[in-house]
């Protein structure tokens, strides 16, 4: 009798191991690999019945798929191209983005929706920063104003793909845009209610953040803070005491080191949103992440 119940025991286990593989390995229509693509093309694909998917590991930074996508993330991404129809790029901006190479490469017929410049006579585009050093800013979504032209960008696309689904895509995109604009208003609100003007960033990747709440910046000091050296900690400490209106933008949770430094009342943490993480995307406040909090 206990044998029989060992068995049982050991036969449910492993059904219950094999629904949760299924689980991760389910094919999707759309495929992404930053949460700004994942997040617009989720809220456009509401209840059209076609599914969206997000394949990095949660925790890994944009910097890192290219190096995932290579090695450990390849067989993931070649089984899932093999049944979807689209994958959503930020190609324009990001020429290193590994999604479409690595999906087409075991689906030649997949389709790239480029969500950072529209693939059409007139195309539209986000408005693109070039930084310092001569390269294109990836983070093209912190800018507010781009993110309602990436909605209008994909919508297109998604509709053109699927036109049978593309009432219900624009209905989803009117929708979208109204919180968009909500989104816009909120930062608006947060900025000139705290008199945020003249920022030091401490952040390359708040560059598009910055311009697109036209911002100015006064300085930046972006390598990280363990890597500061006394000289670094005297300019921003001279800077912060020339002016006592600038505010201090970073992408971190100041620790004790920056905190024992910067006045943290006028510190300004902003998601970069550029990893899954633990908050990922909430379907119920895609645009959360977004919003300003102080």
């Amino acid at each position: 009798m206990k044998q029989n119940s060992m068995k049982w025991i050991a036969i449910a286990s492993i059904c219950v191991v094999s629904l949760f593989s299924i689980k991760t390995v389910i094919a999707a229509d759309v495929l992404t690999a930053t949460p700004v693509t994942y997040m617009l093309s989720s809220e456009l694909l509401k209840e059209t019945s076609l599914t969206t998917k997000y394949l990095p590991p949660n925790r890994y930074g944009i910097e890192r798929l290219p190096n995932w996508f290579a090695n450990k993330g390849a067989k993931t991404v070649q089984d899932l191209a093999k049944t979807a129809q689209v994958v959503v790029t930020i190609g324009a901006v990001w020429a290193d983005d590994p999604l479409y190479v690595n999906a087409r490469y075991s689906n030649i017929q997949i389709i790239e929706v480029d969500a950072s410049q529209a693939i059409t006579p007139r195309a539209q585009g986000v408005a693109a920063l070039r930084l310092s050093d001569g390269t294109t800013s990836k983070y093209a979504w912190l800018n507010p104003t781009n993110l309602i032209r990436m909605v209008a960008i994909v919508s297109d696309d998604f509709q053109r793909i699927w036109p049978d689904k593309s009432e219900q895509i624009q209905k989803n995109q009117e929708q979208f845009m109204l919180s968009v604009r909500q989104l816009i208003n909120q930062q608006q609100k947060v900025i000139l209610e705290n008199d945020i003007d003249s920022v030091i960033l401490l952040s390359e990747q708040l560059e598009d953040f910055a311009s697109g709440n036209q911002l100015f910046v006064v300085d930046r000091l972006t390598k990280p803070a363990l890597e500061w050296t006394e000289d670094d900690k005297a300019q921003l400490k001279d800077l912060i005491e020339e002016d006592e209106s600038v505010w201090i933008i970073t992408t971190q949770k100041p620790n004790k080191q920056m905190q024992a430094l910067l006045p943290m009342e006028r510190v300004l943490v902003v998601d970069a949103v550029d990893r899954w993480g633990r908050a990922g995307i909430n379907s119920k406040a895609p645009l959360q992440r977004w919003q300003l909090a102080l």
